[in-house]
């Protein structure tokens, strides 16, 4: 094996490997060996089929196995005798791949960790934030809660759908007559709102009598999210077929009960404030947390990985389209909503990326580590909240090594920054000492 490496950047390597004819002939006989003992061909008794014949039938197959059990192989020997550890998976690129002529070299281009030692993040100061929770804040919880366990009552004594109501509509939207792909949507229950209906539909169907289509034309701009309607006068169909209204529970200690271990309405009530109000500690420490944060990596500039970059893009751009898929948009439409601001989502991308490296420099400076035990109590956390449909995949998932060791990475990254944040507090409550007992004052809770 013959191996250069190249310095395209500070932290960028190109690593061309080059591997000697042995080296392919060696694996290209264990190839067509185990493949000799695995099938028959007619005519030869099982294992005696001669090499031509091997090579006329699965040649193809066998030297693509070949390639990649060599590019894999011998990329970890390389990078492990030249003591490189990348920081994401290497872009490998074949450049000659001739087995039949015992040829094959290709490169491996990947970045370095950038050496990393973090300053000026001890002395920092944060002041606790104060949590407050109103009447007015529980009551509309409460009235979240009223909403979630409410019932669709049909209504008979009026046809002409009004705002608030829920209908079990269709729509389909039209060009000149002709249909557009994707506008189409068969009776569906839906609530009458412009907070729920894209595309102005609200205005379509609000007033709608049942069972009596209506079309209305709405114009949009090109440059409209939507592209199978942007830049169009659509004509939309809608057809409201019945109307519902919600029916809410009653406030009441009943209702109270039917919540879980709650003897009466007052009892909920305390609990629906203090789970607001642990709500609000953890906005409010998470804000804390990145306010802490960006003050670092203000201290601590340095340069970030490109294939770092584009592996937290990614990211980030599947977990855009797995919200947009989640409220009802479809793959094609989720992607492209996604994608639309692409220097935007890499902006993100390198902080997030940044943000990660320094705090994973405070963790090894700070010796954090984190344990076996604690990797599977928050699995399971995990598999309990994931509710009956999705337990069994989540345990799968967690069965793994590499999603195992990525999740003691996140937990890692957690428990630094809760370091960060209890001192910076410590260093806010020194400077405000509290009062002394024997003036009849208590200690601030903050």
């Amino acid at each position: 094996m013959n191996v250069n490496i190249e310095n395209t950047s500070a932290l960028r390597r190109k690593m061309t490997v080059e591997l000697e004819p042995v080296e392919i002939n060696r694996e290209l006989d264990r190839a067509y060996n185990e493949l000799r003992r695995s099938v028959q061909l007619k005519g030869f008794r099982p294992g005696r089929a001669p090499r031509n014949l091997l090579e006329r039938f699965f040649g193809d197959q066998v030297r693509g196995d070949v390639i990649q059990k060599l590019v894999k192989e011998y990329t970890d020997k390389a990078l492990e005798e030249h003591e490189l550890k990348p920081i994401v998976e290497p872009e490998i690129v074949t450049e000659e791949t001739d087995l039949k002529q015992s040829h094959l070299r290709f490169s491996a281009i990947f970045d370095l960790r950038p050496e990393l030692t973090v300053t000026d993040y001890q002395n920092l100061k944060v002041p606790r934030a104060p949590i407050e929770v109103g009447d007015q804040d529980v009551n509309s919880a409460l009235e979240r809660l009223r909403e979630r366990h409410g019932t669709l009552k049909k209504i008979e004594d009026r046809r002409v759908a009004q705002e608030g109501d829920f209908a079990v509509a269709r729509f389909e939207g039209f060009e000149d007559d002709q249909p557009i792909a994707g506008t189409k949507i068969d009776d569906r229950i839906i609530r009458l709102s412009k907070d729920v209906l894209a595309h102005g539909l609200d205005e379509v169907v609000i007033g709608a009598e049942v069972d009596v289509e209506v079309r209305k034309t709405r114009a949009y701009p090109a440059d409209y999210h939507e592209k199978e309607i942007a830049g169009k006068n659509v004509e939309w169909r809608a057809t409201v077929k019945d109307i519902y209204e919600r029916v809410l529970p009653a406030l009441d200690d009943e209702f109270a009960k039917d919540q879980g271990e709650y003897h009466d309405l007052a009892e909920l009530r305390a609990a629906v404030r203090q789970d607001l109000e642990r709500q609000a500690q953890q906005q409010a420490d998470s804000r804390a947390r990145q306010g802490l944060l960006d003050l670092i990596i203000e201290r601590n500039p340095l340069e970030v990985p490109e294939s770092l970059v584009a592996r937290e893009q990614r990211t980030l751009e599947a977990e855009a389209v797995a919200m947009h898929e989640a409220v009802g948009l479809p793959r094609e439409a989720a992607l492209e909503r996604a994608r639309q601001e692409p220097e935007e989502m890499k902006s993100r991308a390198e902080k997030r990326a940044r943000s990660a490296l320094i705090v994973d420099a405070i963790a090894d400076q700070e010796n954090i580590d984190v344990t076996d035990d604690e990797v599977a109590t928050r699995v399971g956390t995990l598999v309990t909240q994931s509710g009956n449909r999705q337990r069994e995949r989540v345990a799968e998932f967690y069965s793994h090594e590499e999603n195992r060791a990525a999740l003691k990475q996140v937990i890692r990254r957690e428990k630094t920054l809760d370091l960060l944040l209890s001192r910076a507090q410590a260093e806010t409550d020194s400077d405000n000492p509290p009062p002394d007992d024997s003036s009849g004052a208590t200690p601030s809770d903050h």
